[in-house]
């Protein structure tokens, strides 16, 4: 029996790009058992996933490096294959503040990490041939689950007689993946759209950025992650930075609009359909950068100008991009 060990520790975002690969090991390798170790994060998107015979959730703060190392070795004796993917996108393709690159210029970082597409940097980590590159992530879920996550999106609007419900994401797990202009773009969406109405996400770090509207529900809290990944699915169009649900959205083809700050289009949108994007219109934007301490980067507001840099007609006029795609989908529909 043919045996793979896969570890992958990280954000959410980090995992979802791995999430394809137990089913691509197992189809190119002949592997007959696979055994996946990540993080608590890494738990909830790959829990259920089929080609994963056992999940290991394991706390990589309570394990020095050497324990780690120790450990890796020891399942090199024990498995016949052993893929290790800790720093791969996060270091490889994102310059940290320990890596000469992050002091470099910009369009050195962009030649360099900008024009890989995070899918394709996790399928070449596992020596996987090109064939295998635009494979995206993969969720699963029971049946059941589905079928609440679209009741819940059909009741909702029903219940606020809504024809457009729109998912949008505070921010991300760090200071460039923040949602500044939140609260002024929605209230314009809410303007401009009558049939509109917004649910907003995140978690207890960007609970400032909430605001008051009587077609604006807040969910921050209530909703774990798995639970607003599935969720994204059934939503009419959803807006966030470049965080892991963005990525969960474009994964589901979900009409979305992700606001570019580090990444670039090929990093983080190059396979994905129904896709808008805008770029922040900081000039160094896009940066490739992992900043812990943001050293070197100009600050607004007291948060990464990148961040800051949004051009919300820019975004408006995306926004109506996706309106304009969505009635006319739904007039064909109703003519065919």
């Amino acid at each position: 029996m043919k045996t793979c060990f896969v570890h992958r520790l990280g954000a959410f975002g980090d995992v979802l790009h791995a999430s394809h690969l137990p089913r691509l090991i197992k189809e190119y390798y002949k592997v007959d058992r696979l055994d996946f170790e990540t993080s608590t994060r890494g738990m909830q998107i790959l829990q259920k996933n089929p080609y994963i015979d056992t999940l290991t959730c394991i706390d990589a703060d309570k394990m020095d490096r050497n324990t780690l190392f120790t450990k890796w070795k020891y399942m090199e004796d024990e498995y016949d294959l052993v893929f290790n993917l800790i720093n791969t996108i996060e270091v490889e393709y994102c310059c940290n503040e320990t890596d000469q690159r992050y002091y470099r210029n910009d369009a050195y970082r962009r030649e360099k990490c900008g024009k890989m597409n995070y899918y394709d940097v996790m399928t070449a980590s596992c020596n996987l041939p090109e064939v295998y590159y635009g494979t995206r992530g993969e969720l699963y879920y029971p049946n059941e689950e589905h079928v609440k996550a679209a009741e819940w999106v059909y009741n909702k609007k029903i219940r606020h007689n809504a024809d457009w419900i729109i998912l949008v994401c505070l921010s991300g797990s760090s200071l460039h993946k923040r949602f500044q202009k939140v609260e002024s773009v929605c209230r314009k969406i809410l303007d401009r759209y009558q049939d509109a109405i917004i649910i907003l996400t995140g978690d207890k770090e960007c609970e400032d950025l909430l605001f008051v509207h009587n077609r604006v529900f807040p969910k921050l809290g209530r909703w774990n992650m798995r639970t607003v990944m599935l969720m994204a699915k059934y939503f009419d169009f959803v807006i966030s930075p470049e965080t892991g649900l963005v990525c969960v959205s474009h994964m589901w083809n979900t009409p979305t609009l992700q606001l570019l700050t580090a990444a670039t289009w090929d990093n983080h949108i190059k396979y994905a359909k129904n896709a808008y994007w805008v770029q922040s219109d900081a000039p160094c934007s896009p940066c490739c950068k992992n900043p812990a301490m943001y050293y070197g980067c100009t600050r607004k507001d007291g948060i990464p100008i990148c961040a800051a840099s949004f051009d919300e007609d820019k975004i408006m006029a995306k926004v109506e991009e996706a309106y304009v795609v969505r009635k006319d989908v739904s007039r064909s529909s109703v003519l065919v």
